[in-house]
């Protein structure tokens, strides 16, 4: 029986993709730089994309139970307007949805939008930052 597929490559191969589209991403977090560059409300504000992975789920047969992994990752695109949070979203969409995932040693179905919310305001902080979320999924099997 294979071993359990990591997830770990599975996110790291999300985040090449976001980087080899020049969309800046942070795994749990906002990256180094994102968000206002200088005073907020006042600067350019960098959008980006905060990643929040799944650990996967094992699936297959009762001859082979961990043969495929489903993984499955939430996208949360932020900017400083609606706009920008909805074209960030819109690119991020297309990078993935019904695209194969490149992971080293396993081939993939192609990805899915799992879950897409409306884009919301975020009054929490000042100025206000706009945020829209997406899941996304795949199904991977070792070559």
């Amino acid at each position: 029986m294979p071993p359990v597929a990591a997830a770990a490559p599975h996110t790291d191969a999300v985040v090449a993709a976001l980087d080899g589209a020049d969309i800046l991403v942070g795994r749990g977090q906002a990256p180094d730089d994102g968000g206002w560059q200088a005073e907020p409300g006042y600067s350019q504000f960098r959008a980006y994309v905060v990643l929040y992975p799944s650990p996967g789920v094992p699936d297959g047969s009762i001859a082979e139970p961990t043969e495929y992994l489903g993984y499955s990752c939430q996208a949360t695109c932020i900017a400083a307007t609606q706009l920008g949070a909805e074209r960030l979203a819109d690119a991020v969409k297309a990078l993935f949805v019904d695209q194969l995932l490149n992971v080293e040693g396993r081939s993939s179905y192609r990805g899915q939008l799992l879950l897409d919310r409306p884009v919301s305001r975020d009054d929490a902080v000042t100025p206000a930052e706009h945020y829209a979320v997406l899941q996304l999924g795949w199904i991977t099997q070792a070559t």
